[in-house]
């Protein structure tokens, strides 16, 4: 009879969620869509500039080396203490990392959390508070999990029953001692992480598809139908909304944000392939920049492209078929390059870097788009089984002003930056990456394939 009474209880506390007095949230089904309007930005766009991305040119594929002259200096790697959002800083770019380089395995934790089929293959969103990894599962559990007694601490669940054939994506993004969560349900929450409690909630009704960015009180995030919303963070209600041109093709590119913080704007790539400045105190729009084929009528093929990212007045945008350089304030073009980047370049104080397609690293000249040197990535790699095995790029970063790229076989592959050439190769972990590279402290972080926690020093 006890266990029976504790099976019930039990079934009655996993169904529900917290809230900040009873430890009960009413179900999150429950919440009815927010009504309350928000201001629109008024649609006073300047004319649309459509830039071409299907060039003449042909894709940049050969290899090129280097002066022997070139010296090129980066700036001093930055000692990371928090990871707060995607990405770990606004402007989507750090230049160069600090890490102490001994690739000695400190700890690796238990399984945080079982991964549905769909969610193996796919890099997992991690954020850090103080000593906690804060990531999802794919029921939309939020786990905290110590790093200093190696164990989870809390866990936190939104969602009823209702909702548990559905893979939850969440989205994160931590201010202060707050947490916001944004989902594939149309779910945004506040939860504070001090003492486990939730703020707000609210349905907003539609999916949101987009990375969060924090900035002045409130928190930017968009939506499936490519609309961009400016939510409260005290109360989540709706400061500002702004619809861009909706696409009806799906794919795995999501809307993304960067902020411009020298010039106070928002710079906002939709999957439409329309690109935003949009000032973020007076909501006015400053350009608006077109990557789809004015050509083609409908909506007729997906746009793809890697997050955009800035230095300064330098934004680079990447997309599937080009890298383009356009200064923030102005929206002017610096050059364009015919090139199929698979991952988020980094900017470096004169200099770009990429990794391309036909697996090739290059450096790129901020000022004119000069290609100063290109290198395949397995060009002096003896081992053919590291080749073999490497699978993709899961993460590219500059560490202690080295070029690391990593692969979701667990691969690390470490270049000069001044040529390309090849410093070293290691597996740093046999199962694989499944998470952005995280550097904290100078200790390195990720989740493996595994779903488990590996940190080095």
């Amino acid at each position: 009879m006890k266990r029976l009474i504790l099976v019930i209880v039990t079934i009655v506390f996993t169904s529900c969620s917290l809230d900040n007095k009873t430890g009960i949230w009413k179900d999150a089904s429950n919440l009815p869509v927010e009504s309350q309007p928000g201001k629109s930005i008024d649609d006073n766009r300047p004319n649309t500039k459509y830039e071409d991305i299907f060039l003449k040119n042909k894709t940049f594929n050969e290899t090129k080396i280097a002066s022997k002259a070139l010296n090129i200096k980066i700036s001093d790697p930055v000692k990371i203490a928090n990871w707060h959002e995607q990405f770990a800083v606004p402007t989507n770019n750090i230049s160069n990392f600090s890490y102490s380089g001994n690739k000695i395995l400190l700890t690796k934790s238990r399984k945080l959390s079982k991964l549905s089929s769909k969610k193996e293959s796919s890099s997992r969103k991690v954020v850090f508070y103080k000593d906690n990894l804060i990531s999802h599962d794919h029921k939309g559990k939020i786990f905290f999990y110590s790093m200093s007694i190696k164990k989870k601490i809390f866990e936190y669940n939104f969602y009823k029953k209702k909702f548990k054939n559905f893979n939850k994506e969440i989205n994160l993004i931590i201010n202060k001692n707050i947490l916001y969560a944004a989902d594939n349900l149309g779910y945004l929450y506040a939860l504070n992480l001090d003492d486990q409690s939730i703020l707000w909630a609210k349905n907003y009704g539609i999916p949101f598809r987009s990375n969060l960015k924090f900035i002045n009180e409130q928190i930017l995030v968009a939506n499936q139908d490519n609309v961009i919303y400016s939510i409260n963070s005290k109360t989540g209600e709706k400061n500002w909304k702004f619809a861009t041109s909706l696409t009806f093709l799906k794919s795995d590119f999501e809307n993304i944000f960067s902020l411009d913080l020298i010039n106070e704007n928002i710079i906002f790539l939709n999957t439409s392939g329309e690109l935003y400045s949009i000032n973020y105190n007076t909501q006015k729009i400053n350009w608006v920049l077109n990557f789809k084929n004015p050509s083609l009528s409908g909506d007729t093929e997906l746009f793809l492209s890697q997050p955009p990212i800035i230095q300064n007045d330098n934004l680079i945008i990447s997309t599937e078929k080009a890298l383009l350089s356009y200064n923030t304030l102005t929206a002017s073009k610096n050059w364009v390059l015919s090139a199929e980047p698979i991952f988020k370049p980094i900017i470096t104080l004169n200099y770009t870097y990429v990794v391309l397609k036909n697996n090739l690293l290059i450096c790129i000249e901020n000022l004119k788009g000069n290609v100063v040197w290109s290198k395949n990535i397995f060009a002096n790699i003896e081992k053919k089984k590291i080749k073999e095995k490497f699978e993709t790029v899961v993460d590219f970063k500059i560490v202690n002003s080295k070029i690391n790229i990593y692969s979701t076989s667990g691969f690390l592959l470490s270049y000069n930056i001044n040529n390309g050439n090849l410093i070293s190769q290691s597996r740093i972990s046999k199962n694989g990456i499944n998470s952005e590279i995280v550097f904290l402290e100078n200790e390195m972080l990720f989740i493996d394939k595994d779903n488990k926690l590996l940190k080095f020093n």
